[in-house]
């Protein structure tokens, strides 16, 4: 047939299945013949018989209504036949329906029920999406082996096309006339396509930063796809279910977001939100999405919260058959489907994130654009039971396993919080969680970092002692007989190593051996544990029959197994002052094959360094960085040449060569020329090498802080073009704050270490100005630049200075709330950097006070030292405690009135409770015991502490031993002793007694005795 013919024909085909139809429902409904038919059905019987006569004309005479009519009466016909019925459209009237929505009013319909496909994709959006597509897909096949997103055209961004797709479909779903239901579905489909290429490879391995960034903004587009604009359009959500997102699509982000690549990264707010986002308006009439950043653990966790609850996962409803009717009829409904079980590694993965963020040290700002300091890390561990919390009430999620709390109880251990890992394992034993091996080796780790090798012990007893010589309360209890393996022997022999017990050590390590489970790790610890004993023989001897050969070397391993032990050995030889045994243990490391890694370089050039070897410490860096591969060179010989600098510019090496200031002169310029050589191997200096130079050239006499603050703006400026090449590389960073941030991280004036190092060399420049000035410049400034710059005050007799910054910046709640610093503005408008003080600052504060020698001082830094204690809950360290002690001994401000007999005797009972060398703290209660005899205050007698130091027994002098002058009978006689006098007493059963032998003898204590004692 001729066109005109197939398209009647086509015409007549679709009224003749609307006649049917019609005339199949009024059969089935008589209702529609009623008299009085009910309420809601007067209008149906013109309308119907309408119809029923535009079908008979069009059949019978070819007669085709307007396209607009048509379109309109057939749709009010559908609605009206399916309104009162449960039932869905069938097949034949999708099609007609499909026909005639794709009627235009100039053009006649083309679509069939046989060519329905075919028509569908040559459809004009169709063609334009599949050319986006292909974009896209050079796009991505052009970056795939790109750790960032390339920096090319805008319009040739992922997103932008994305957002160019969205725009065309709203056009296309808000232009006359309407498509169906089932195009803007089958386009919809195709828009999916289109979005997961994106989301597939920016969740792809290898991870990084700005893919993933893109990934989550693709997400977030077509999740909230009607909270996004082009153009000044508002864009019209895809038909269900495609705006929501497949589950694999999330289980692949969780992945992305929790793995080591991104969990590393020190920012809190590098990464994109998936939540809605706002618009917001700037005096300009284009409004702008305005973006929430997070860090990646939230990130993941919000993620998770969706798997968990289904919302915005993309789902396909089922019809469900009903029970037919009275009239026979069968009526259908739609049914969401069941949440499908979620698996425990999805559960797993974030608690592992939160963990290993926790034990990281974070900036917490109400900004994306904070940077790395020290803070508190309970917030991180508070969303770790979150998860948990998550994983428990939720009825489709699995219940809680060893290893969720394996992840919890490691993340306490590794920050010593013994507490918090007693509870846990509590929060174990409630939930009837069964112990494996693995959670008991994460339990023992964890005793052993927090210094509890006792409680180690006991568990380590509990799960290898069978019932039968278990104690009565030990059976049956929680702990299971498990078989230990190496990791368990090896975690024990870490703590043994840790409080020097190499006699338990080595006793352990033959019950080892005979279960055949010496690894080398076992190798390496007991090595360490014979070092810390400072046994180098035995560690030697162990390293002879230990050591690992080159065949049992696993494949693609860097270092040797155990060159962590040899340079363990090395290291306690140079730290002993045996600098020619660390180097005989270089030499018999390249005997036995053992190649030296970079770790074991930087000891070695740290002991060279030390004892003012520079000859050889400048030998032994050249000859790492020609040994070392280039990528490690790169990237990791830093912290060598950093080891050398600081070797060179120690105390300790000053003191070792007599002329102090000269030795220091000379080692800054070896200090600056190995600088300059690290710039010709491209080894580039890092933050720690620049404040190294720094505190050197402020060490100097007098100090060279100009000198300091000219090389820090030129490796600034250095270093620039680098810094402003990776900020462009990552296509999702803000660019009005980037610059700021990237010198906060880089070598700067405003990075934290480098002002700290200006602000002590200004200090001893007696320059408060400049280091006021550059305490200002620090973005976040952190509790050590905060102490270095009450320091400065102090050394310039700006003390009244010092406690006004110490009033300002000093708060209780930093952890809390800081109000950070998030752009540079004016002084007068930045927030107040709170920070909280530590025991340096109070040392710092008291040792001013002490030192002007005055009364009113003195009280004040008593005052300062109890709220320290009662306020704070800072505890003293023994440098606070020996510059109290010897403000006391030395005759200073405290003096021998009763307060400061109190304050000295609450002092030395402080420093009872901390860890000194041997006999240090003896000799400080011998110190404080003479003053003690010798005032005439008798406060002591009333404290319990200070009668017990006082009445102690003191050990007999060689001397008057051998002369016989300690005895009370002797010729030479102790007067005024009070030890004489106290057991003078006992013996007589009168403690209150003064009466004294001799002149009872004579009767001169008598009142009425002729020699009478005044």
């Amino acid at each position: 047939m001729d066109e005109p013919h197939t398209r009647r024909y086509r015409q007549t085909i679709c009224r003749l299945i609307v006649l049917q139809k019609l005339l199949s429902y009024c059969s089935k409904n008589p209702t529609l013949y009623r008299t009085k038919p009910p309420r809601g059905r007067i209008k149906a019987m013109p309308t119907v018989l309408l119809i029923i006569c535009l079908s008979i004309l069009g059949v019978a005479f070819g007669w085709t209504p307007p396209a607009s009519v048509s379109n309109r009466q057939t749709h009010h016909m559908h609605k009206l036949l399916f309104s009162s019925s449960s039932q869905q459209p069938t097949s034949r009237i999708k099609a007609m329906q499909l026909c005639s929505s794709k009627q235009r009013s100039n053009q006649p319909t083309t679509i069939t029920i046989e060519t329905n496909k075919q028509t569908v994709e040559q459809l004009p959006i169709i063609q334009d999406i599949n050319q986006q597509i292909s974009k896209l897909n050079n796009y991505v096949q052009k970056n795939t082996n790109n750790s960032s997103i390339s920096s090319s055209q805008q319009e040739e961004q992922p997103i932008v096309i994305l957002k160019s797709i969205l725009h065309s479909y709203t056009v296309f779903c808000t232009t006359e006339p309407y498509p169906t239901s089932q195009i803007k579905f089958k386009v919809s489909a195709l828009i999916d396509t289109a979005f997961r290429l994106v989301t597939n490879e920016a969740f792809s391995a290898p991870y990084s930063l700005s893919w993933i960034n893109l990934g989550m903004e693709t997400l977030s587009l077509q999740l909230h796809s009607n909270q996004y604009s082009y153009n000044d359009r508002q864009f019209v959500k895809l038909q269900r279910p495609y705006d929501q997102i497949p589950k694999g699509t999330y289980i692949k982000a969780l992945r992305a977001l929790t793995s080591v690549e991104i969990t590393s990264i020190k920012s809190t707010r590098s990464i994109l939100s998936i939540s809605k986002p706002t618009t917001f308006v700037e005096g300009s009439a284009n409004n702008e999405e305005r973006r929430e950043w997070i860090n990646p653990s939230n990130a993941a966790f919000r993620i998770l919260q969706r798997l968990v609850t289904n919302k915005g996962v993309r789902t396909f409803r089922k019809k469900k058959k009903l029970s037919s009717s009275s009239d026979g009829q069968h009526s259908h409904k739609w049914v969401e489907p069941k949440i499908q079980p979620l698996d425990e590694r999805d559960f797993n993965m974030v608690l592992h994130s939160y963990a290993t963020s926790s034990t990281q040290t974070y900036t917490s700002s109400n900004s994306h654009t904070a940077i790395p300091t020290t803070t508190s890390i309970k917030n991180d561990l508070h969303s770790s039971h979150r998860v948990m919390a998550l994983q428990e009430r939720t009825p489709h999620a699995p219940p809680l396993s060893p290893t969720s709390y394996s992840i919890l109880i490691k993340a306490y251990g590794l920050l010593k919080d013994y507490k918090n890992v007693q509870m846990s394992i509590q929060s174990a034993k409630f939930h009837n969680v069964v112990v494996d091996i693995i959670l008991v080796n994460t339990i023992l780790d964890a005793y052993v970092n927090c210094d509890r090798l006792d409680k180690a012990l006991d568990v380590f007893d509990s799960i290898t002692t069978d019932d039968e010589r278990r104690e009565e309360d030990e059976k049956g209890g929680y702990w299971l007989l498990l078989t230990p393996n190496s990791r368990t022997y090896n975690t024990i022999l870490k703590g043994m190593a840790n409080e020097c017990d190499i006699r338990s050590a080595m006793k352990l390590s033959k019950t080892i051996q005979g279960n055949k489970l010496w690894d080398d790790i076992t190798t390496n610890t007991l090595v360490k544990a014979a070092v810390s004993a400072e046994e180098f023989d035995l560690a030697e001897s162990i390293l002879t029959n230990h050591t690992s050969s080159t065949v049992k070397v696993r494949e693609g391993e860097r270092d040797h197994p155990n060159v962590e032990a040899y340079t363990e050995l090395l290291d306690g030889y140079a730290k002993s002052n045996q600098l020619e045994n660390a180097l005989q243990v270089m030499s018999t490391m390249e005997k036995r094959n053992v190649k030296p890694n970079v770790y074991t370089y930087t000891c070695m050039v740290g002991a060279l360094a030390r004892n003012n070897k520079v000859r050889q410490g400048r030998k032994m860096l050249v000859y790492a960085a020609e040994t070392l591969p280039g990528s490690e060179k790169d990237d990791t010989l830093a912290p060598t040449y950093n080891a050398f600098i600081s070797g060179l510019l120690s105390d300790k090496n000053a003191e070792s060569n007599g002329a102090m200031q000269s030795s220091h002169a000379s080692n800054i310029v070896e200090v600056l020329a190995v600088l300059q050589e690290m710039q010709e191997l491209n080894i580039q200096p890092n933050v720690v090498t620049v404040a190294l130079v720094v505190d050197g050239l402020g060490k100097c006499t007098p100090p060279r802080c100009k000198e300091a603050r000219e090389l820090v703006q030129h490796l600034e400026f250095t270093t620039t073009k680098a810094r402003r090449r990776q900020s462009t590389n990552n296509g999702y960073s803000n660019n009005q704050v980037s610059s700021e941030i990237d010198k906060a991280k880089g070598i700067s004036l405003s990075n934290s270490k480098i002002a700290t190092a200006l602000i002590s060399a200004y200090g001893r420049e007696f320059d408060i100005d400049a280091a006021m000035e550059a305490f200002k410049r620090i973005l976040v400034p952190d509790v050590v630049a905060f102490n270095a710059l009450l320091d400065a005050c102090c050394r310039c007799d700006e003390i009244q200075l010092a406690f006004v910054l110490f009033k300002k910046h000093a708060s209780l709640d930093s952890e809390d709330d800081i109000p950070q610093r998030t752009s540079r503005v004016e002084d007068d408008k930045l927030p107040i950097p709170i920070i909280k003080p530590d025991v340096v600052t109070f040392t710092t504060l008291i040792s001013a006070l002490l030192q002007l020698k005055s009364r009113a001082a003195t009280k004040r830094a008593v005052s300062l030292y109890n709220k320290m204690k009662q306020k704070w809950w800072i505890s003293p360290d023994t440098i606070l405690i020996d510059t109290i002690l010897t403000n006391m001994i030395s005759g200073g401000p405290i003096g021998f009135e009763d307060e400061d007999i109190k304050f000295s005797l609450e002092v030395l009972r402080d420093g009872a409770h901390l860890e000194w060398d041997v006999g240090q703290y003896e000799k400080r209660r011998k110190a404080v015991r003479g003053i003690l005899v010798g005032c005439s205050s008798e406060v002591w007698k009333r404290d319990e502490f200070a009668y017990g130091l006082v009445s102690e027994q003191q050990p007999e002098d060689v001397l008057f031993t051998k002369k016989g002058w300690n005895r009370i009978d002797s010729g030479f006689r102790l007067w005024g002793s009070y030890e004489d006098i106290m057991n003078q007493n006992e013996q007589l059963g009168d403690r209150d007694s003064s009466v004294d032998s001799f002149l009872a003898s004579k009767g001169w204590n008598d009142i009425d005795s002729g020699f009478r004692l005044v």
